[in-house]
């Protein structure tokens, strides 16, 4: 056994002493670069206790005592947040949103792998996400490349106004897949705002709110990433932002990522 994997499970020995519920599900995990004990809580995962390499069982056991009531207040707020991510059928009548737009998939022998269309009839029309029909892998696909097109034309055409009033020059966009952790992401080297492809199936505001959050990172604010300086940026921009990004959180644990179910 390596010197971390003996300290790994001296430390889990010893927070097991402590009797936590057995469904918290706590882990330790040894890592070289931290300083001091710590933990990490992210929905739907394990409770992690982090701990750098030169400690002692004792002094991580003590730590996760101190915390204990903390753990009993968090755990079922992170249990509320978990991932619960929707499964699509691609049969007709299957309902898809895009861009705060409701619409039922149709299938279709012809045409384009994915498009738009509104049907009107006597009391007014329906709109229509027509995919053609082939292989589910290959209709998710197209689904996901129209999410992906309609969602940087949104993007670029909202962000201007954001843009003007911030100063920001030269800025690109895209949409593509970021996983299943992130909605978006802002990358200083590129001058490039990322957005996740799923986002654009929330309601506008939540949209809007990932937008500014990345639009806010490239005015470049000083300070730390989310600091001062960035949400006085987010206050000037959106003052409901933080009520926007509670919202994100609920509604996009239920959000299509794309999963499919098989026939």
């Amino acid at each position: 056994m390596t010197e971390h994997t003996e300290l790994g499970a001296d430390v889990a020995d010893a927070v097991a002493a402590l009797g936590l519920p057995s469904d918290w599900d706590v882990r330790v995990e040894i890592r070289p670069r931290r300083r001091a004990v710590g933990l990490e809580l992210k929905p739907g995962e394990p409770v992690k206790v982090l701990v750098p390499p030169h400690t002692t069982p004792d002094r991580v056991a003590d730590f996760v005592r101190t915390h204990r009531g903390w753990l009993a207040r968090k755990i079922p707020e992170a249990r509320q947040l978990a991932p619960d991510f929707a499964v699509k059928e691609f049969v007709n009548g299957e309902g898809f949103a895009l861009l705060g737009r409701s619409y039922r998939l149709r299938l279709t022998d012809n045409g384009p792998p994915a498009r738009i269309e509104r049907r009107p009839h006597a009391l007014g029309s329906d709109l229509f996400l027509c995919v053609r029909r082939n292989r589910p892998e290959a209709m998710r696909t197209a689904v996901v490349n129209l999410y992906c097109d309609r969602g940087v034309a949104w993007a670029r055409q909202r962000g201007e106004q954001y843009e003007g009033r911030g100063g920001i020059q030269d800025l690109d966009y895209e949409v593509r897949d970021l996983g299943r952790r992130r909605w978006g992401a802002y990358s200083p080297a590129k001058h490039l705002v990322s957005l996740h492809w799923p986002l654009f199936e929330l309601p506008r505001e939540l949209i809007e709110y990932v937008l500014v959050h990345e639009l806010a990172h490239a005015t470049r604010p000083p300070g730390r990433k989310h600091g001062n300086g960035w949400q006085r940026q987010m206050n000037l921009w959106l003052p409901d932002w933080r009520r926007r990004k509670a919202d994100l959180a609920q509604a996009g644990r239920r959000a299509w990522m794309g999963d499919y179910h098989q026939h």
